[in-house]
């Protein structure tokens, strides 16, 4: 009889029965839903924020530890509708107990998922205002999908042709399989591998990305025309960050636990994003107080090293978590083998896999996709895009 419906975009269904661009814009901000968790709070900020929340009309979720004054410091989700949050902030900027520091943390996380951002990378700018590929170009032998396929320079080159041609926006240049259980290569066997390569993508004039942690690899690479470092160790090792700064590189800061050769033996986390979170963080602020333009930075929660199936899933569904960071945020799920293990199907059979987790992840706010599938993935995530777009 009324015609009952769900609503998807909130501000252009008022638009369409009258409302007035004033009561959008009032009205807007209570249609939209945050769930927040912060770590780390005193107990007497905790308890301020509860009373604060509660005074906005939103929830804050606290342990019984802090009814019965047993905890020191304690974790919060916090869950309401922006204009609450925007009320809460407001009171808690004027509280003490690190009341000001918990409502700049929450400010920046709601900011952060709502940024367009840029990258810089040399000089090259690239947008995130659309999907952005990265196809992969594996010069090793050993790569668990296409090792042995590109060794030689006229084989790499035309692999990234076709990839170029095929909508990649950014060519990642790998030297050393990171598969599990990978042993290393030489830092001269990877330049060996990997330098012939990015010189002669030269003309390819789209930013090319080195894949090595190896500082002397990253630094040599960037001399010959890359202009982001793809570090699966996230500027662990002495010295990367310092190559980053001084060549004006992009950086991936990946999450892995362990490295290759250990990672997938028996990872477990207690609080996987969380974990990954709080890495990500910290690695991001060390490249920043060491120089290194927050524009030029970009995070990868980094699926299948040292995480177990379930983990894979959780941060898929995640990716909000990640891209409040402030920093777009990268997946590689390309054929990974969590994908053979929900459809039990061998590598070459995981194009499916991949092109879905890929559209997922989007959906939740991933920025750029590493893929070996360059076409296929292109086509999917082009229709995601007019999805997400048709209710921006």
């Amino acid at each position: 009889m009324f015609n009952s419906r769900f609503v998807i975009d909130l501000e252009r269904e008022m638009e369409r029965i009258g409302v007035s661009p004033e009561g959008i814009e009032i009205m807007g901000k209570k249609g939209k839903f945050y769930r927040i968790r912060m770590d780390n709070i005193p107990l007497k900020g905790a308890l301020l924020l509860k009373q604060e929340a509660l005074a906005a009309g939103m929830e804050c979720a606290l342990p019984w530890c802090t009814a019965s004054l047993t905890c020191d410091s304690t974790s919060a989700i916090l869950f309401g509708t922006e204009r609450q949050f925007e009320i809460l902030i407001g009171k808690m900027k004027k509280q003490p107990f690190k009341g000001r520091h918990i409502a700049e943390d929450l400010d920046k996380c709601i900011t952060n998922g709502k940024k367009i951002m840029t990258v810089h990378a040399g000089d090259y700018k690239i947008s995130m205002d659309s999907f952005k590929i990265m196809g992969i170009l594996n010069v090793t032998p050993d790569s668990f999908s296409d090792g042995g396929k590109y060794m030689d320079v006229d084989s790499a080159v035309e692999r990234a042709r076709e990839m170029v041609r095929e909508g990649a926006d950014i060519i990642d240049v790998g030297g050393e399989s990171s598969r599990p259980f990978a042993e290393p290569v030489s830092e001269q066997e990877e330049m060996r591998r990997v330098l012939p390569v990015i010189e002669a993508l030269e003309e390819l004039k789209v930013p090319i990305s080195v894949d090595t942690y190896k500082p002397r690899v990253a630094e040599e690479a960037l001399k010959r025309g890359a202009s982001i470092v793809n570090d699966i160790f996230g500027l662990r090792n002495e010295g990367m960050v310092d190559v980053v700064r001084d060549y004006d590189a992009a950086v991936v800061i990946m999450h892995m636990k362990g490295e290759p050769k250990n990672m997938q033996k028996n990872p477990s986390y207690e609080d996987v994003i969380g974990e990954i979170v709080q890495f990500l963080r910290r690695q991001a602020d060390f490249a920043i107080s060491k120089g290194v333009d927050e524009n030029r930075i970009i995070v990868d929660p980094g699926i299948g090293f040292g995480k177990r199936v379930v983990d894979n899933l959780m941060i898929l569904r995640s990716v909000e978590s990640f891209r409040a960071l402030g920093f777009p945020v990268l997946i590689g799920t390309s054929r990974k083998s969590f994908i053979g293990n929900i459809l039990d199907v061998e590598v070459s059979e995981r194009l499916m896999g991949t092109v879905s987790s890929n559209v997922i992840a989007y959906m939740n706010g991933a920025s750029i996709f590493r893929v070996h599938d360059v076409k296929e993935n292109v086509q999917a995530l082009k229709i995601a895009e007019k999805v997400k777009g048709a209710f921006a």
